[in-house]
């Protein structure tokens, strides 16, 4: 049975306090969430310590207002240490001596859900100008862990506490619609580059920077937030834009087998210490088509090879007024860059398959001057913010060394989840198809999914049938 309680957001949660002569619970502090083993149930974890000379003969606790439960019936001479079995549910957890000695100690806001970890660099981090509240109207406060401390998840939610990230307003949509308790570790730095995000023989959280250094780093938050348990439900992972620059040393610049054996490295020992899922978003553009078309077809390449990945936010159409920045700053930006991390999230985390990306199945001529595309699902003409359009922007067709831009396109004709490009020339037999590539598809009328907005995926170079 799910229980709800409802918190003020915004409002200071504390602790009791503990003098010397009181019980103390050190573990779990105010906004602590535990992740949930099963749909309904999961465990918290608890310790604590007690004056020496008030040693009780076992320590109880109940959560939201549940049946006192045994968590250490042989306490230490000063300190105990123990489990609760738990709803799923947000509220206040409280312990006490169970031998009337009056010993007691309770901490607000503790919660058993869906915990997730933020990896990658500062896009995953955040760097959005303009500050989300959550919701007081949902039905659990959305918390966060950052900078060594739980709290409650609005923003600035950045790891250096200045900035606003897509992660706020994704709870704000994923706690009402699955109406469990949700959180997440901020572990994303901004300017890492692949190497540093997967497990390498010396690496240390205290050498963050060194190979492997933010991986080690993003395990030991992890041990830190949840008391050792581990347990989380999914990694999003963010990150290449640095792989394309010299600004960092390990940068890959842009190698395609370089770019995607790291990341392949990555998933696959995010899966070996926590047995979940890695969400990969894919990046939109930076620098160099090229380069970054390398690491974006990785990116996209490995959430249908690799049996943990799933894809994360597909973000090559979100562009400015003015241009892409390097981050997504505005609230317009923040917000898509949220709604593809939350379509993403419901998709893979919670089988939703209404909001899966689309498919490409399959790329054919008809007829001298026509392509025909079709997809998983139906599909519509729309910018990332809402404008609409006749001809599909964002091709790049190629025949040897010639390269032919979307200004070929003719006409746009969508029949449910076939569209019908017609070019102003003919399809000679060598003629290969890009989609999105480089900065093509930034700020353009481009193809997406007309039920969610999530735009099709990138093509690289695909021949046609």
């Amino acid at each position: 049975m799910i229980r709800i309680t409802v918190f003020a957001v915004g409002v200071g949660v504390m602790m009791t306090s503990a003098s010397a002569n009181e019980l103390k619970v050190i573990y779990p502090q105010p906004y602590t969430l535990f992740q949930r083993d099963t749909a309904e149930n999961g465990v918290i974890g608890i310790r604590g310590t007690f004056p020496a000379d008030k040693r009780p003969e076992k320590l109880e606790a109940r959560f939201a207002g549940g049946a006192w439960q045994v968590v250490d019936a042989h306490p230490g001479t000063d300190a105990f240490a123990g489990t609760l079995p738990a709803p799923v549910g947000q509220g206040l957890l409280e312990v006490r001596g169970a031998d009337g000695s009056g010993l007691a100690a309770s901490v607000e806001c503790v919660g058993v859900g869906d915990l997730f970890l933020i990896t990658g660099q500062s896009n995953a981090d955040g760097h959005g100008k303009e500050m989300v509240k959550l919701d007081p109207k949902n039905p659990f406060v959305g918390v966060k862990y950052s900078r060594d401390v739980w709290s409650e998840g609005s923003d600035p939610s950045s790891s250096t506490g200045e900035y606003g990230s897509p992660w706020p307003i994704a709870l704000n949509r994923l706690i009402p619609d699955q109406k469990v308790p949700m959180g997440f570790i901020a572990a994303a730095v901004g300017s890492t580059v692949v190497k540093q995000w997967h497990r390498t023989e010396g690496a240390t959280a205290a050498n963050a920077w060194a190979p492997g250094g933010m991986y080690a780093r993003a395990l030991e938050m992890v041990r830190t937030a949840t008391d050792g348990s581990m347990k989380i439900r999914a990694v999003f992972y963010y990150q290449g834009e640095n792989d394309m620059t010299h600004w960092n040393k390990l940068t890959v610049m842009g190698d395609y087998n370089e770019y995607k054996t790291n990341l392949v490295a990555a998933i696959s020992d995010f899966w070996y210490d926590y047995h979940v899922p890695m969400l990969i978003g894919q990046i939109t553009y930076e620098t160099d088509r090229q380069k970054c078309d390398n690491v974006r077809r990785a990116q996209q390449e490995v959430c249908k090879e690799h049996p943990h990945a799933l894809p994360g936010a597909i973000t090559y159409d979100i562009s400015g007024e003015a241009g892409w920045t390097g981050h997504y700053t505005t609230a317009a930006e923040m917000k898509a860059f949220s709604d593809r991390w939350t379509a993403a999230i419901l998709s893979g985390v919670y089988g939703r398959k209404e909001m899966a990306p689309p498919e490409l199945l399959s790329l054919q001529r008809r007829g001298e001057k026509q392509l025909v595309l079709t997809y998983s699902q139906p599909m519509a003409l729309k910018s990332w913010d809402g404008r609409t359009g006749t001809k599909a922007e964002g091709f790049r067709f190629r025949v040897g060394d010639q390269v032919l831009t979307d200004a070929q396109v003719v006409t746009t004709d969508i029949r449910d989840k076939e569209v019908i490009v017609e070019i102003s020339r003919g399809l000679p037999a060598d003629l290969r198809v890009d989609y999105g590539s480089g900065p093509d598809g930034q700020g353009r009328i481009t193809l997406r999914s007309a039920a969610t907005g999530v735009p099709a995926p990138m093509i690289f170079g695909r021949p046609v049938e």
